[in-house]
């Protein structure tokens, strides 16, 4: 019985780290739920939550430029009254962006197909290189 007497129970090296696997599952789990509520409370739109006019983005640098990366949230400013705070980006910026990226990749998949092979030799040439 290869294990370790803990007030009276035996302990294996399995059990410590089942024991510490579920507990870091759960504290993930936890941290990610918690940041989910978080996110779902911020107002949607580029309108300032105080005086409701139009606010302007905040450059995104150091870490928030890592967190906030491939998110729909965006660090504003309020020229009015001087808030300053994170929104989230409405559903129809989330299509503009989308479509933006749709149609990128499309440019980008017939520009891989017009481009020529200039200065190769086709695979089925007869010359042969000595």
């Amino acid at each position: 019985m290869g294990g370790h007497l803990v007030d009276g129970w035996w302990w294996t090296w399995e059990d410590a780290i089942t024991y510490v696997g579920v507990f870091t599952a759960i504290q993930v789990v936890t941290f990610w739920l918690l940041t989910t509520v978080f996110l779902r409370m911020l107002s949607e739109g580029d309108r300032c939550p105080v005086c409701d006019e139009e606010t302007a983005a905040v450059e995104r640098r150091g870490w928030w430029h890592i967190v906030s990366f491939g998110t729909r949230n965006r660090r504003s400013w309020c020229l009015s009254c001087g808030w300053e705070g994170v929104l989230r980006r409405s559903e129809a910026w989330l299509a503009r962006e989308q479509e933006r990226q749709r149609a990128w990749r499309q440019a980008r998949a017939s520009m891989a197909k017009r481009r020529t092979q200039s200065g190769q030799l086709p695979l089925n040439s007869k010359k042969s290189s000595k």
